[in-house]
């Protein structure tokens, strides 16, 4: 079974983003079968829940849908959990202190805000739904075992869909359950400002070195925020790998949020890289409609303002990029209420929204014109068989974009581009991340059709 599981291994390498393959398809182990069990079942061992959760809705069927046809018979596939209780969030009797109930939340608030995180941003304000529930889970399990597992902890997705408001919460619930940590949360900017500090004028200062030192080396657990403006930043990067190599080793949490994946950082020091992906990397996907909806009711709610499920269905049809432009939307639709005194209704919506309707709404065809206006190719190149270079790589470019800013499957996205295969599709959005990550101008031109088609219409 081990000889069939790393072919089919091989295989699912070849066909997955990387990122996608390393931290969840890399994490299974072969385990050897509970006596008596059938030889064609294969039983793997997953880290924790919510990575077998994953896995299964994700994988299982191409798992053992390879393993068959690799076998010529069919094999079935079993999974057991490292540990169990992983995926819920349990304390030894031992760890469970009285005093942490009598914490107040006005204590909270204020140990909060001087460790650097933000009021409001907590687990019970988050609405979870499929495009960051793997996320949420295991942003729990850090904050239940600062330090103990999945250290560090990198959360990367685009901007505006959740990782500072994920990575506040569990900084949040771990002063919760031992308010004696001494836990920093920073921005990437902040971050360099300090490392910066250090030096005065070009010349070394000894005592904001020493300063700098004792602030950060007695840290039991760092957050950083947008961790992608440390590129080209040799400097501070430098100091943030002394940083993981003092704090790692003693099983001080690490948290880091990005928005991409460690591995297509461009002019970042490989041993940084190598310390992000030697933990856990956590990525939150674009919201659903239903996330949409859901966090749209909950925003209301916490205004106590009234929003009708139809409402926020509206809302949510017309806006599908961030959670940012939801809320901006929102508060446009409860001013409007306000300043004419009327209730929120579905016409009240569409006269709030007329003019920014359709705003950051990115669609296939949005993605086509953009792209093929920026190569100078026809629109209906995209849809045509051709082979040459200069329409194929633009067709490529316009695959990946559309993977990455609409909410369409690779079927949807193959018919759209001249009903080709979902496979010719993750061809080119693997393709794409690949050279993305090594061409710097390639980098460049995506970051600008990406900010011309969010900024659509």
């Amino acid at each position: 079974m081990q000889e069939l599981w790393h072919s089919t291994l091989a295989h699912m390498k070849t066909v997955l983003p990387p990122e996608v393959f390393e931290t969840w398809l890399g994490k299974l182990e072969v385990i050897s079968p509970p006596e008596g069990e059938s030889g064609d079942t294969l039983w793997l061992q997953t880290p924790s829940l919510p990575h077998l959760n994953y896995i299964q809705e994700n994988f299982s069927a191409q798992i053992e849908n390879k393993l068959s046809e690799l076998a010529g018979r069919p094999i079935s596939v079993r999974y057991k959990i490292r540990n169990p209780h992983e995926g819920a969030i349990v304390f030894p009797d031992h760890e469970k202190k009285e005093p942490a109930k009598k914490f107040s939340k006005i204590d909270l608030d204020d140990l909060a805000r001087s460790c650097g995180l933000h009021e409001g941003l907590s687990f019970d304000t988050f609405v979870v739904g499929k495009a960051n529930q793997v996320a949420y889970s295991s942003a729990q399990i850090v904050a239940g075992l600062p330090g103990k597992r999945y250290n560090p902890f990198f959360i990367y997705g685009g901007v505006g869909l959740g990782k500072t408001h994920l990575m506040h919460a569990i900084g949040r619930e771990m002063l919760r359950n031992n308010p004696k940590m001494k836990l920093l949360c920073i921005s990437a900017e902040r971050f360099i400002s300090e490392v910066v500090n250090i030096s005065i004028g070009g010349h070394y200062n000894d005592e904001n070195f020493q300063k700098f030192e004792t602030k950060f080396r007695n840290l039991d657990a760092l957050l950083i925020d947008d961790v992608q403006f440390l590129c080209q930043k040799g400097g501070t990067q430098g100091k943030l790998f002394s940083l993981m190599e003092t704090m790692l080793p003693q099983n001080k949490q690490i948290i880091l949020t990005c928005d991409t994946y460690a591995r297509q950082l461009t002019d970042f020091d490989e041993r940084i890289i190598s310390r992000m992906t030697k933990g856990v990397s956590v990525c939150i996907e674009p919201a659903e409609f239903e996330l949409r909806a859901a966090i749209l009711m909950k925003k209301a709610e916490q205004q106590g303002v009234n929003l009708p499920q139809k409402v926020a269905y509206l809302i949510a049809t017309r806006l599908n990029t961030n959670i940012r432009e939801l809320e901006g939307a929102l508060q446009t639709v409860i001013m409007r209420s306000s300043v004419f005194n009327k209730p929120i209704t579905e016409e009240l919506a569409k006269e709030a929204l007329q003019g920014i309707s359709g705003s950051g709404r990115v669609s296939i065809e949005n993605i086509q014109k953009t792209v093929a206006d920026f190569y100078q190719i026809k629109i209906a190149d995209m849809y045509s068989k051709g082979r040459m270079a200069r329409i194929a790589f633009p067709r490529q470019i316009a695959m990946y974009l559309a993977k990455e800013l609409t909410q369409k499957s690779l079927i949807d996205i193959g018919n759209a581009f001249g009903g080709r295969e979902h496979a010719t599709v993750l061809y080119a959005v693997k393709k794409i991340s690949i050279e993305r990550a090594k061409d710097e101008e390639l980098n460049l031109t995506l970051h600008k059709l990406e900010q011309t088609l969010k900024n659509w219409g």
